[in-house]
């Protein structure tokens, strides 16, 4: 029987949980739910030497779980190199080095491979909705660009591909597949944020922006899968 929260409805999937924040937050509270609880004096999972860590915000000193700040991510013991920071809204997320673990290291858990095609289909969403917002706002003629009938095409192509994809993932069709069979969903939603990044036009380059999400998604299909030839 499945159990109900107090409001009387069923409690949420951890791969729903982290999709709806990463739509409607941005990466780094979902990564922060995908992640979980720190494992302590443990390595962060990285297959390939690399990982990507939600940061504490500078403007959010009250935020515990990175008290080294954007400059630096570490775990008790074990410090990380912080290669690249990403200022993305929702909070800033680094890509960092990880060392080989040595005799008697311990290593997080790797993340679980259908949450994290969650997470991306929850950050392409959300780059769904602010491209639909952003077009909404850019005038053309007597209307908008929104409204133009080529690209009400391409964003109704987009989001049947996010709803597609939702309802595969939805099914349980992912659950319990290794990560090495999910290049090929993970190469679907690489596409479909591609293809918001061009109707962003060049606003969908702001490393601040859409551009740094839909690289910061792309990245953790790469560094965060054991995935043989992963680019």
């Amino acid at each position: 029987m499945t159990p109900l929260t107090a409001s009387g409805t069923p409690p949420a999937s951890p791969g729903l949980r982290v999709r709806d924040l990463a739509r409607t937050r941005g990466t780094a509270p979902a990564l922060r739910e995908l992640l979980g609880a720190p494992v302590p004096q443990a390595l962060p999972h990285a297959p390939h030497g690399f990982a990507l860590l939600p940061l504490n915000d500078p403007e959010r000193p009250e935020d515990p779980e990175r008290p080294d700040g954007p400059k630096r991510a570490s775990a008790p013991e074990h410090p990380v190199e912080a290669l690249r920071t990403y200022p993305l809204p929702g909070g800033p997320v680094a890509l960092v080095r990880v060392p080989r673990p040595g005799p008697g290291d311990r290593r997080a858990q790797p993340f679980d491979p259908s949450a994290l095609l969650w997470l991306r289909l929850g950050l392409a969403e959300g780059l769904l909705h602010s491209c639909v917002g952003h077009l909404g706002d850019r005038p053309s003629g007597d209307s908008t660009v929104l409204l133009q009938p080529l690209v009400k095409a391409q964003l109704a192509e987009a989001a049947a591909e996010q709803a597609e994809f939702a309802a595969w993932l939805g099914g349980g069709l992912a659950d319990g597949v290794p990560a090495s069979r999910l290049r090929r969903p993970h190469d679907r939603l690489t596409r479909n944020g591609r293809a918001l990044l061009r109707l962003f036009g060049a606003h969908g380059f702001m490393a601040e922006g859409p551009g740094g999400v839909a690289h910061v998604s792309e990245l953790l299909a790469d560094v965060h899968q054991d995935v043989e030839g992963a680019r």
